[in-house]
């Protein structure tokens, strides 16, 4: 899913949201945990290895290439999309977002921790690390036990599979990025 799809799913996100719980002014995010806590999906992305991943210390938080800028000297990828899903839908319907994984105290404790040794390089220990990490964090914050569920994308749980299908339906990716930019400017005539 690109970034349009996912901001779509971020209007429709918060506007419930705001439908339901009118005073709420606030909204915590998980924004940079993927990056901090090394949980993309490997498999996707056929020049990622499960080493590549835990021995490169940013690897998702600079865009993928060591030592290059992989989409602009302003923004890293992460960075923009996290405006685009979900700084932009909050202030849209009037929300303050935070996310406590953009904090430098947050980025440095995320860049001690020794993935090597904690996964031994097993794909589904990785996977399996940032909601163990998470639950502990909050349990150590709140007293509260969180439960921790199979790691899941945040358009997976948006729509049902098929109306997903129906909306987002399957073309090649410059087909469909070019429908979304034509939809998208549409709604701004004459400009």
């Amino acid at each position: 899913m690109n970034d349009v799809e996912c901001a779509a799913m971020g209007l429709r996100l918060c506007k419930g949201i705001r439908e339901r719980y009118p005073e709420w002014r606030h909204l915590a995010d998980g924004d940079g945990g993927d990056e901090n806590l090394k949980d993309y999906p490997i498999e996707e992305n056929a020049e990622l290895s499960i080493k590549s991943v835990v021995d490169n210390l940013m690897l998702y938080q600079e865009g993928w290439g060591v030592g290059r800028i992989k989409h602009s000297l302003t923004y890293s990828g992460g960075l923009s999309r996290s405006y685009v899903r979900t700084y932009a839908p909050g202030r849209r319907y009037g929300f303050r977002g935070f996310s406590p994984y953009a904090q430098p105290s947050v980025v440095e404790v995320a860049e001690g921790i020794p993935f090597a040794a904690l996964t031994k390089y097993d794909v589904p220990t990785l996977y399996a690390l940032k909601g163990e990490i998470v639950s502990r964090g909050v349990k150590a914050l709140t007293g509260f036990d969180m439960p921790v569920y199979p790691k899941r994308r945040f358009q997976h749980g948006a729509l049902p599979e098929d109306r997903a299908k129906e909306k987002f339906p399957a073309q090649d990716l410059t087909a469909r990025e070019a429908n979304y930019r034509r939809q998208f400017l549409a709604l701004y005539p004459g400009r």
